[in-house]
């Protein structure tokens, strides 16, 4: 755990710890009632294997094992008689460990830095807005046109022209990718020597020999990929596109448990492995923060009072859109048989309480990741990654409607290449697609995660930005159109340049998908008229109206 994990899991402990005279009192007071219940009525029971459930999960994950223990066993002790219809009225078992629970709860809780929870590095966490490329290569020459492009693209490059210099660098911050530039493998057995695959640090080879002979020897050393000089840029750029993807996916998880405790705690650890998580403790409105919220995965509960895991699951299910959203249960249910049935109804897994955290932040991150790439293949352009057209206008609707709950401001825009039909006129198709890419890969590096960039159709691009007023999305494309405007594109050895137009509009001053898109593309047609290479506002079609009525 890192100091500030350490932190909040104690203030959890401390927490917990205020509370448990109320958690065993409940738990005895149910027993108790249980004795002079009638035969037929089994609500008291009920709520005591709810209780003794609870208990077993909060108190084993948040280190107070032994009463966890106490829990877990009560609750399959009684279960049985739930399931036959009678009561455990005089049961001397259940009767002796519900007494010793006051005594369990003073044994002192595990350390957090005892218990067995797996260190995760984040790349979030460092702070750092641009992705750190460390460059190797013996003569600068070989890789100045190569660092140019990646700094125009936004990478910070670091050079270096020896494997010493490139070791002391390495000792101070890792980088996102290290990549070699060869004319010699002698280089690259040097820097194999500093640099070691375990470190986790993905290697990219650049050699002018394309022989069986160099690619082994690049794949015994270690290297992520593997290209033949000269290169095409845009072909590095595409690898380094999927790191920068796999590294910064910040999964949305929605957690529904009703022990609100044991809930932050699973949203601390999932949070602190770069995930962004909500906690929803009442299943009445599941189905709206799902669609709020959109999660890559819903972490459930099995049991839960009014409304069971697989109840709920039923209900997600019923609705088409949510047919692929990954649903997985986390219980102190231990039954196969019980988790069989439970994972019938459509649930994709059945994670079992006490659970380590890192297995936690695996089995979530692993099944979130295959749902995003399901959902990419169906919902994304396949040239460039970015929302089809169909899904903008999902989106656009879900950002709309949150902006009129909440009183908010939304910015969309509209986007397109300048004159690029010559472009395709002159150098062909495949250069006019790298172009096409170019924009979609500065938006993914220029915008936050909760903005949506699309690719609207041909060369156009669409960008919505939430809780963004006009003012500040002007100044925000306006500079997203200068980077581009500098970025170098290769057609051989020829380097040429473009130019992007935009046309912005907002809400409130828009209310409807329909309106809003018309107004942003009204302004990107005037952005047009004037000359290109500009970023037009729904102000200025006002204005135009205006000198319009005037004339």
């Amino acid at each position: 755990m890192k100091p500030s994990q350490i932190k909040k899991f104690q203030e959890q402990q401390n927490k917990f710890s205020k509370g448990i005279a109320t958690r065993i009192d409940r738990i005895t007071a149910l027993w108790v009632a249980i004795q002079s219940a009638a035969d037929t009525h089994f609500t008291e029971l009920e709520d005591l294997i709810l209780e003794a459930h609870k208990l077993a999960g909060t108190a084993t994950t948040l280190g107070f094992v032994d009463l966890g223990e106490r829990g877990r066993d009560i609750e399959i002790l009684t279960r049985p008689f739930l399931e036959k219809q009678t009561l455990p009225k005089g049961d001397a078992n259940l009767e002796s460990i519900i007494q010793s629970l006051s005594y369990v709860s003073t044994i002192e809780p595990k350390r957090p830095e005892d218990m067995t929870y797996g260190e995760v590095t984040l790349l979030h966490e460092q702070g750092r807005t641009k992705q750190l490329v460390y460059v190797v290569a013996e003569y600068a020459e070989d890789i100045k046109d190569m660092v140019k492009q990646l700094q125009f693209i936004d990478y910070e490059v670091v050079s270096f022209d020896s494997s010493d210099t490139l070791k002391l660098a390495l000792d101070k911050e890792a980088p996102s990718v290290l990549i070699v530039d060869l004319r010699e493998f002698d280089l690259l057995n040097e820097v194999t020597n500093v640099w070691r695959k375990a470190s986790g640090i993905p290697l990219v080879v650049l050699s002018s020999s394309e022989s069986w002979d160099s690619r082994l020897n690049a794949a015994q050393a270690g290297a992520f990929a593997f290209f033949q000089k000269p290169i095409e840029y845009d072909d590095i750029l595409e690898v380094l596109d999927n790191l920068w993807e796999s590294s910064n996916a910040q999964y949305r998880v929605l957690i529904v448990d009703d022990e609100r405790m044991l809930a932050e705690h699973y949203s601390i650890i999932l949070q602190g492995a770069g995930m962004k998580t909500l906690i929803l403790e009442d299943t009445e409105h599941l189905l709206d923060e799902i669609g709020e919220f959109s999660p890559d995965l819903v972490l459930m509960d099995l049991y839960m009072p009014n409304c069971s895991g697989v109840e709920a699951a039923s209900v997600i299910r019923q609705h088409k859109s949510h047919t692929n959203l990954p649903i997985v249960y986390l219980s102190g249910e231990t039954d196969l048989k019980t988790q069989m049935q439970a994972l019938q109804v459509g649930a994709d897994d059945f994670l079992t309480k006490p659970i380590n955290d890192l297995h936690l932040t695996q089995a979530v991150s692993i099944r979130a990741k295959r749902f995003r790439q399901l959902s990419a293949l169906m919902d994304r352009d396949s040239l460039t990654g970015l929302l089809n057209h169909s899904n903008l206008k999902v989106a656009l609707d879900r950002e709309l409607s949150r902006a009129r709950r909440h009183h908010s401001q939304v910015s969309f825009v509209m986007i397109d290449i300048d004159h690029f039909k010559s472009v395709n006129d002159k150098y062909g198709h495949p250069v006019g697609d790298k172009v096409i890419k170019g924009v979609a890969r500065l938006l993914n590096y220029r915008f936050r995660k909760t903005d949506t960039c699309a690719r609207y159709g041909g060369e156009e691009f669409a960008l919505i930005l939430p809780d963004t007023p006009a003012d500040i999305a002007l100044r925000l494309i306006d500079e997203f159109r200068l980077t581009f405007s500098k970025t170098p594109f290769s057609n051989g050895p020829e380097t040429f340049y473009s130019t992007l137009s935009a046309g912005l509009a907002t809400f409130p001053e828009f209310q409807s998908i329909e309106t809003i898109i018309e107004a942003a593309d009204s302004a990107l047609y005037l952005a047009k008229e004037k000359g290109r290479n500009r970023v037009v506002t729904h102000v200025e079609l006002d204005t135009g109206k205006d000198d319009e009525k005037n004339a």
